[in-house]
This record gives structure tokens, C-alpha cells and sequence, in this order.
């Protein structure tokens, strides 16, 4: 049997991962220049190292962890050791013993790793996107290619748009998702945290997320130097989503400086990245989606949900529908 996947994201890569297993021939189209979605990495060339979109991996018990700690490799593989805090109105608190008692793990050289180790050796067409696919027979024809049988990974609304071009549709209406703003700072002052992450519990701050990357992984910045990825609120995300790059990097220099004092003014690196699907706020069901003995198949996030965890474990469950 002949598998076409629509996404390199860690959905895609996990079924993909688990097809070669079971001896399927699988292709990957994946419309940017990498894998893993928002299991996504960047390294600036003044040393430093940022997770752009899922900061950690937490395999909480499922299919994930058996993959991550016993088939692949796992020399870059580091268990992150500090806690995540809290802050309100950015004042910092402990954080929950028993959610910080959860093992996180991340890779030395950035979370994308995971995905490359994952997608080793598969066959991967970057740059390719993917607008439509057509039936032919009792297969399908995506390019210039027949395949028996195809998994759409992409966000819920980027997927109906290729069922849409078959001229089916599946129960999703009620999947909405949620935008969020990345935005990369690094600087040459050194940050001292008992924290490697800080977390608005109460999703009011426009700083939802704060990851120190060199708490959370030495190395991650040059000696003497930090490096924090901001994760923006989905509703300061949502309502200044064309802003400019500078405007969502000013609004958190200022939260930084707040946090950590005047020599975190001036950034040495800044980036932005948007993430217009970052995460899904409510699923549909994955039995709905995906009915039995179909070979055109759904595995996005908007079914079993928005973590990395979640989305393993999807792409893995639509594979078994195909075994």
C-alpha cells in the first residue's frame, strides 16, 4: 500500500513513523523548508538557541514516550530539571508541585530534533504544497503521484480545504483555534532563575508564557548570555495579529525589563514568529472524523488536542487505521 501525507508536523511524521514500521510505502509533502510544525527551533549565529513553538516534550504516559526514550536516539536528549513558575500581573510565585513533578524533556541543539530524528530516512517532499488532490479509482492522485490511501494532517481549516477539493466534508464545524505570537529575545546579560519557564495561570497578562531556553537547557545562550521565547496571550495575539514585528518585541522587552531589571532594555536578537493556528480550543471527535475502513483519513490536532503529546498520538492512531 501506497500513503500520501499532507504535513511533516509531528501528527504527519508519527504516522508516517509508524506506516514504515508496518512495511507501507509512504511519501510526506510538507509546504515549508522543514520538519515538525510547531515542534520548531531556531538558532541565531551569535549562539543562541530558541523553541519557537512547543517548548518541551511531555509524554505523560503515551505512545510518544515508548518512541522518544527507547527507539530513537537519545544523545541530545536532556530531562529538564528546573520547575515552571507562575506570575500575575508578572509577579512571580512558585509553581504546583504536583504538575512540576511531570518529566519534561527538550534537545540540546532545540525541540526539532525530535522531529528530524522522527522523520529519518522517510521520504519528504519540502516546499511542496499541497492545494488539491483529486480521486482516481479507488485511490488518489496528489501531483503527479497515485497513492492508495492519504492522512490529512494539516490545522482543521487548512484540511477541509483539500476534503473540499474531493468534494467531501467531515463533522468538524465546531473546531476553532486560537492565534498566538512567538516572539525571541536574546541577550547579553545573564539571567538567574530558580524557573526555567513562567506561566500565567490566569490567561489575563498579555505574557502568557515566558521559556528561559538556557534555564530550561545549558548552552542555549553564549557564556554570560540569555535567551526567552514570550509566548503572547491568544487575545493580545488575536486583536494586534498585523502589527509589526517591533511592536510585539517592544511590549516584551518591556515585560522583561519588568521581570529582570534594566539591563534587559536592549535585546542583542530579536525575532518574531506567528502562529495563526497555534493551538485548537475545541475538538471534534476523532471517531467521527475518521470512520472505519476509510483510506482518506484526518489527523489534525483539532482531534485529540493541541499538545505535542496529543498530536503523536493521533497521527499514530490514524496509521493503525490503515494497518
Amino acid at each position: 500500500m501506497r500513503i500520501a501525507i499532507v504535513g511533516a508536523g509531528v501528527s504527519g511524521l508519527a504516522a508516517a513513523y509508524r506506516l514504515r514500521k508496518l512495511g507501507r510505502e509512504v511519501v510526506i509533502f510538507e509546504k515549508s523548508g522543514g520538519l515538525g510544525g510547531r515542534v520548531n527551533s531556531r538558532q541565531h549565529k551569535l549562539g543562541y538557541t530558541f523553541d519557537v513553538g512547543a517548548t518541551s516534550l511531555t509524554p505523560r504516559g503515551k505512545t510518544i514516550e515508548k518512541v522518544m526514550l527507547e527507539e530513537l536516539p537519545t544523545t541530545e536528549l536532556v530531562k529538564v530539571e528546573k520547575p515552571i513558575w507562575t506570575h500575575s500581573g508578572l509577579r512571580t510565585s512558585p509553581g504546583s508541585s504536583s504538575k512540576n513533578s511531570t518529566p519534561r524533556y527538550c534537545y540540546q541543539n532545540g525541540i526539532q530534533t525530535f522531529a528530524n530524528l522522527l522523520g529519518d530516512g522517510l521520504d519528504v517532499r519540502l516546499k511542496t504544497d499541497v492545494l488539491e488532490i483529486k480521486r482516481e479509482g479507488t485511490g488518489y492522485r496528489v501531483g503527479d503521484e497515485y497513492f492508495d490511501a492519504t492522512i490529512l494532517t494539516p490545522p482543521i481549516p487548512q484540511a477541509c480545504q483539500l476534503l473540499w477539493s474531493l468534494g467531501d466534508s467531515r463533522p468538524v464545524a465546531n473546531v476553532s483555534y486560537r492565534s498566538c505570537v512567538s516572539v525571541m529575545l536574546g541577550y547579553q546579560a545573564e539571567s538567574e532563575t530558580p524557573y526555567h519557564a513562567l506561566i500565567d495561570t490566569e490567561q489575563v497578562h498579555p505574557l502568557t508564557w515566558l521559556s528561559v531556553e538556557n534555564a530550561k537547557v545549558p548552552g542555549r545562550a553564549p557564556a554570560g548570555g540569555s535567551a526567552f521565547v514570550a509566548q503572547l496571550s491568544a487575545r493580545f495575539s488575536q486583536q494586534n495579529y498585523a502589527q509589526p514585528d517591533d511592536y510585539f518585541i517592544d511590549a516584551t522587552v518591556t515585560f522583561l525589563k519588568h521581570l529582570y531589571g534594566s539591563a534587559f532594555a536592549s535585546p542583542g536578537v530579536a525575532m518574531v514568529k506567528k502562529w495563526k493556528y497555534s493551538q485548537p480550543e475545541s475538538l471534534a471527535r476523532f471517531e467521527n472524523v475518521n470512520l472505519p475502513g476509510s483510506t482518506l483519513l484526518v489527523a489534525s490536532d483539532g482531534l485529540l488536542g493541541g499538545h505535542i503529546e496529543d498530536a503523536f498520538e493521533c497521527g499514530w492512531r490514524t496509521a493503525e487505521l490503515l494497518a
